[in-house]
C-alpha cells in the first residue's frame, strides 16, 4: 500500500506538466519555414509582344481586339456595338499592330505631340494601329505620366509564372476625340473599380506565343463606367541582353532573390548614348523610340534596348528571373498530426491515471 501511493504521488507531480510539455515541444516541428528550394520563381518578360493582327474572317474572330461593356453590364457583357467594326459581331473591333509592332515591356510608347489631328482622330500608332470608332480614330499608348489622371506610373511588366502571365498594365491608355481614357488595369493609383479586372494570359515557351486578357472600367468623360475588355495575343520578342553575357554592374536583389542589377544611369556596353542614332543592329537608347526611325515597323526579332534597372538574366535574352521566398512560417501536415496524436496520448495518460487513482483510493478506503 505504501508504494501505491509513492507512485501515486509521483504520477500526480508529473502529469499535470505531461501535456504543455509535450505541446511545446512538438510546436517547432509541427511550423516549420520552408527551404530555399521551395521558393517561388517568377521571370519577368522584357521586350516586346508583338501582336497578332485582329481578323473576323468566316465569322471567326481571332487575334487583337477590344469589346465595350455597357456602364449597365458585368464583365460578361452586354457589349456596345462599334460602327465601324469590319465584325458581322461589331461588339468586336480588330486591332492590327502599330508601327513599334505592339506593347513594350521595355520603355513607355508615348503619344506623338499634339496627340490628336485638327479632326480629333488620335495620332499615337506606336502599339496598335489607329481603329476607328464611330467616325474616329482612336489608339493606344503609354507614358510615364498617365493622361487622365496625371498620376507617374510604370513601364508595364509581364510576369511568367510556369505557362501563366499576369501584368501591371496600369499606363496603357487610350485617346480618342481628343480625350484619354486610362484603360490599364490596375488604374494609375492601383485600384481596380467596378469591372476592372487584372490582366492574365498565357504564353508557350517554346514558340513565344501570348495571350492577354483584362478589363479595365472607364472612370468620368462621355465613356463613364463603359468597360473596356481588351484581349493581345501574337509573340514575344525579347530583347537583347545589355553588355556582354547579360550580367553587368553592381550586385542586388529583386524581391528577396539573387540577380545582377545594373548601375542606374550608367551606359551600358554596346547601349547607344541617349540622344545619338544608334549604329546598325544597335539597340535604341533606353527611353528611345523601338523602331529605328519614326514611322518605321520594327524588324521581327530585331534587339530592344533593356530599359528598367536590372540585368537580362544570362543565356535567356529578354528575361530577369525575380525569385520570391516564403516569408511566412509553414504549417506541415503529418508533424501537425503527429503533435495532435501525442497530445491526445497525453490526455489519455493523464485521465488514465485519475481514474486509477480514484479506484485505489476507494479501495484504501473500504480496507
Amino acid at each position: 500500500m505504501t508504494t501505491y501511493s509513492l507512485r501515486s504521488a509521483r504520477l500526480r507531480r508529473w502529469t499535470p506538466a505531461l501535456l504543455p510539455a509535450l505541446v511545446l515541444g512538438l510546436l517547432p516541428l509541427a511550423t516549420v519555414v520552408a527551404p530555399p528550394s521551395e521558393a517561388d520563381t517568377a521571370t519577368r518578360l522584357v521586350g516586346l509582344f508583338r501582336l497578332a493582327p485582329g481578323s473576323c474572317k468566316g465569322g471567326k474572330v481571332t487575334g487583337t481586339y477590344l469589346r465595350m461593356v455597357l456602364p449597365s453590364g458585368t464583365a460578361n457583357g452586354p457589349y456596345m456595338s462599334n460602327g465601324d467594326s469590319s465584325c458581322s459581331d461589331q461588339s468586336f473591333t480588330p486591332l492590327g499592330p502599330g508601327a513599334d509592332g505592339g506593347l513594350s515591356t521595355v520603355g513607355y510608347q508615348a503619344a506623338p505631340k499634339p496627340a490628336f489631328d485638327s479632326s480629333g482622330n488620335a495620332r499615337a500608332n506606336r502599339i496598335t494601329a489607329p481603329a476607328q470608332y464611330y467616325g474616329t480614330a482612336f489608339t493606344t499608348a503609354t507614358a510615364a505620366t498617365e493622361p487622365q489622371s496625371g498620376r507617374s506610373v510604370p513601364v508595364p511588366t509581364v510576369t511568367l509564372r510556369g505557362t501563366s502571365l499576369t501584368a501591371d498594365l496600369r499606363a496603357f491608355t487610350v485617346s480618342w476625340n481628343k480625350q484619354y481614357f486610362n484603360q490599364g488595369a490596375p488604374k494609375p493609383d492601383g485600384s481596380t473599380p467596378g469591372n476592372t479586372k487584372l490582366a492574365k494570359g498565357s504564353y508557350d515557351p517554346a514558340t513565344g506565343r501570348f495571350t492577354l486578357d483584362w478589363a479595365s472600367q472607364v472612370q468620368g468623360g462621355p465613356f463613364d463606367k463603359f468597360t473596356g475588355k481588351w484581349h493581345l495575343e501574337g509573340v514575344f520578342v525579347p530583347a537583347r541582353s545589355s553588355g556582354s553575357g547579360g550580367s553587368t554592374g553592381g550586385q542586388g536583389s529583386a524581391s528577396g532573390g539573387s540577380g545582377s542589377v545594373s548601375t542606374p544611369g550608367a551606359v551600358q556596353p554596346g547601349a547607344a548614348q541617349p540622344g545619338a542614332a544608334p549604329a546598325p543592329g544597335q539597340a535604341p537608347a533606353a527611353g528611345a523610340p523601338l523602331a529605328a526611325s519614326p514611322g518605321a515597323v520594327a524588324t521581327p526579332g530585331a534587339p530592344l534596348a533593356a530599359t528598367d534597372a536590372g540585368t537580362l538574366t544570362a543565356g535567356t535574352p529578354g528575361t530577369r528571373t525575380v525569385t520570391q521566398r516564403h516569408k511566412e512560417w509553414r504549417v506541415s501536415g503529418p508533424l501537425t498530426g503527429l503533435a495532435v496524436g501525442l497530445a491526445v496520448v497525453a490526455i489519455g495518460l493523464i485521465v488514465g491515471t485519475r481514474v486509477l487513482e480514484r479506484r485505489a483510493s476507494r479501495k484504501v478506503a473500504a480496507s
